[in-house]
């Protein structure tokens, strides 16, 4: 191996530089940038494609755009009451909201952190491996991956948290490496209080995530970095979590705002499947198989991963993968339900990661077997293409109000184009009432005549309702009445909604029924009126 001498320093004390050492360093410098670029760039492109969806908003979003639109005593009244869960990105929000609360404004700040995580997603992975090919292996299959372009077009805290949780692990490596280095300890404990308000952030976006702290404790026991060290990230961790207590006491209190959660089931282990490796079974057959490789020995040439000290990608990666997933799994199997999968979407990171490291071993065999270097380039394109071809259909539902749980955009819009000055409206139930302040302009000519107490008043999402009796008898007044969320039935379970819908069917006729993505919007006309 050749080296270069050290230029020699001149009499005022600058070095004379080697001839082609600049375009050298510029060089190295590319070759570190272009494949960190060329991720960033395919994510920033798949989260701009299709932005808008028709202006269309889901349940989870709407929130978000009437939470950025409060004041600060607002907001803090708000989260008094509920969704203190999500309380630090609205604050977060409420500063972007200055330029605007459209749909498209309010998920710009999800599209910059998805792609600056994919960009963030390749350094890490070259910095464990050793291989820009395997960074880039692992940042185009994340940024190509159907789940991760939905949470990059929607307003929600989950990209961020997704570079924030790679920082606190980039923090980790970096302090366990000094650690087992013999770094000075001024050095070591810098490091480690990187790593603490990084997990306090972490904690801050969703409490939920903190689990990212058993994937950190397996990577530690893993490198063996001995026991000082074990001791420092054990301070470093917990005064990170305990942090956010004033949260998770707050979440408690409010612990009716997560009981929709349900147990999981055989159902959601698939679900999460498809988030980590892709959409399509033989897509995600295939990552899968890809990151099973990387976690295979690496032959005769010295111990396996997992016997060897030191960080390695698969000692980061695995436990990303399966550890933060598997705790909040078991515990709401045998504890509290808090498990949905979007919440642990950070671990797809580690997937990632595996995938674009066995991806690269995979390249190694073939152009070791043909003596065609170029194969590793090759395969990698030819399977990333794959991911991306592959997954069209599901990129494309990603794009459309269909994809989210509920499309408010398209009911509120009906409403707006055809409701009268004078029409009353009711929500079967009051949870669709998020519909009126995700569109509050589309139902400027209707009077929600059942609500008694506003969400603002209330620092709630829905407000409260007047007694049902008093509903019954404002009824009659409107001539025609809108009902959002279910067509009034005989057979509806909620006797309050029940009676008036009762009602409606005896005193009105039905003018109109539109059906939506889990919504209804029916328009009743009363009987013998013009």
């Amino acid at each position: 191996m050749s080296t270069t001498r050290a230029p020699t320093p001149t009499a005022g004390g600058t070095g004379t530089r080697p001839p082609g050492s600049r375009p050298r360093g510029r060089a190295a410098t590319a070759l570190w940038l272009a494949p960190i670029a060329l991720a960033a760039a395919t994510m920033l492109v798949l989260g701009l494609w299709g932005l808008a969806r028709h202006d269309a908003m889901g349940n989870d979003e709407i929130v978000t755009r009437y939470a950025s639109m409060l004041s600060f005593g607002q907001l803090a009244h708000l989260l008094k009451h509920t969704d203190i869960y999500h309380g630090f990105y609205y604050v977060l929000m409420h500063g972007w909201a200055v330029l605007g609360t459209t749909p498209v404004i309010i998920r710009i700040p999800s599209v910059i952190a998805m792609t600056v995580a994919a960009g963030l997603l390749v350094y890490v992975a070259r910095r464990l491996s050793g291989s820009a090919w395997t960074g880039l292996f692992a940042g185009l299959i994340m940024a190509l991956t159907p789940v991760i372009s939905f949470y990059a077009q929607t307003a929600r805290e989950y990209a961020t948290i997704i570079v924030v949780v790679l920082c606190a692990t980039l923090a980790l490596v970096r302090a366990i490496e000094a650690e087992m280095a013999g770094a000075p300890r001024e050095r070591i404990m810098t490091r480690w209080l990187v790593y603490a308000p990084l997990i306090t952030v972490c904690g801050y976006l969703n409490e939920i995530t903190l689990a990212v702290l058993a994937a950190h404790a397996v990577t530690l026991l893993l490198a063996r970095p001995g026991r000082r060290a074990m001791v420092h990230w054990a301070a470093a961790g917990a005064a990170g979590a305990v942090l956010v207590l004033p949260v998770v006491a707050l979440s408690l209190r409010q612990d009716s705002a997560a009981s929709w959660i349900t147990r999981p089931t055989v159902h959601d282990l698939g679900t999460l499947f498809h988030d980590y490796f892709g959409s399509q079974n033989i897509v995600g057959a295939a990552v899968l198989l890809c990151a099973l490789v990387a976690l295979l020995p690496a032959g005769r040439s010295g111990p396996p991963w997992w016997r060897r000290s030191g960080i390695t990608l698969p000692s980061v990666a695995a436990p990303l993968l399966v550890m933060p997933a598997g705790v909040v799994l078991l515990e709401s199997v045998v504890a509290h339900p808090v498990y949905v999968d979007r919440y642990v979407l950070f671990g797809e990171a580690g997937a990632a990661m595996l995938a674009g490291a066995g991806l690269y071993r995979i390249g190694q065999w073939l152009a070791d077997v043909t003596r065609q270097r170029a194969l590793v380039a090759v395969t990698g394109a030819v399977v990333c293409l794959g991911v991306l071809l592959l997954q069209l259909g599901p990129q494309h539902r990603a794009r459309t109000p269909e994809s989210r749980l509920f499309d408010y955009g398209d009911p509120a819009f009906y409403i707006g184009a055809h409701a009268r000055p004078g029409d009353g409206v009711l929500f079967f139930n009051w949870f669709f009432r998020k519909i009126r302040l995700g569109y509050p302009e589309e139902f400027r000519n209707t009077t929600d005549f059942g609500m008694a107490i506003s969400p603002q008043q209330s620092g709630t999402l829905n407000g409260f309702e007047k007694p049902p009796d008093v509903v019954r008898r404002l009824m009659l007044g409107y001539q025609r009445i809108w009902v959002v969320g279910r067509a009034p039935s005989d057979h509806v379970a909620d006797p309050a909604v029940r009676a008036e819908g009762e009602l409606l069917m005896r005193r009105y006729r039905l003018i109109t029924e539109r059906h939506y993505k889990s919504i209804t919007v029916t328009l009743w006309q009363q009987r013998g009126a013009s």
